[in-house]
């Protein structure tokens, strides 16, 4: 996982479990399958980082993305994609930061190479909640001049579907070597060299996680 986009968080830990989840969720394919969901992203990432003790919170908003006098929308009025709705959800942490996980639209329709995850400092303007500049020379910001109503429904509607999506996020959390051991030996037509060579690095990953996590403890 590229987790550039924690560059701009300065507390370590914080960081830390940001990663942990990122990466949590690319071996389980949970940006591949709900990156485009980005309201159940959101309450998911805003219940796992509650657990942790944090303060965090789901946002309404709307993402517009500036590169080459061209502008794209994620989630504003009248600017949705198929099989979208209208709106868009980020996690607020503390107040301080903006983590995005909800990005899967901008990868399926505006550029597929662009990032699974987003995070900046919390701007506090009236209509930006925050800004960033991007490594491609795009310019992405979230802004709650508008919030379509059906953030909170959708919010709702999404409550069960999220609390079993994290069910099976807890069920792997449990013995994540046993989930990698399992895909590594799904048969050769189902898991090509590339996705073994994932795998490993996947486990290589998490190892090198707990030796941070256990650095930053001492």
């Amino acid at each position: 996982m590229n987790t550039a986009f924690l560059k701009v968080v300065k507390d370590r830990q914080l960081a830390h479990e940001l990663r942990q989840i990122a990466d949590d969720f690319e071996t389980i394919d949970f940006f591949q399958q709900y990156g485009s969901c980005c309201f159940a992203m959101s309450a998911m990432l805003t219940q796992l980082l509650t657990e942790k003790g944090y303060r965090a919170r789901v946002q309404g908003c709307y993402a517009e993305i500036k590169q080459d006098n061209n502008i794209f929308y994620v989630g504003y009025k009248g600017y949705v994609q198929d099989k979208q709705k209208e709106g868009h959800a980020v996690c607020i942490v503390e107040e301080q930061y903006l983590i995005d996980f909800g990005l899967g639209a901008l990868r399926k329709f505006h550029d597929k190479d662009f990032s699974h995850a987003l995070a900046c400092e919390i701007l506090g303007f009236n209509t930006v909640l925050g800004d960033l500049d991007l490594d491609s020379g795009a310019n992405i910001s979230w802004r709650i001049d508008w919030i379509s109503p059906m953030v909170e429904l959708e919010l709702q509607a999404q409550v069960v579907a999220v609390e079993r999506i994290l069910n099976d996020y807890y069920d792997f959390q449990k013995n994540r070597m046993a989930y990698l051991i399992k895909k590594l030996f799904v048969s050769k037509n189902d898991a090509p060299p590339d996705a073994t060579l994932a795998i490993f690095k996947a486990m290589r990953e998490i190892k090198m996680c707990d030796i941070e996590l256990l650095e930053l403890v001492e």
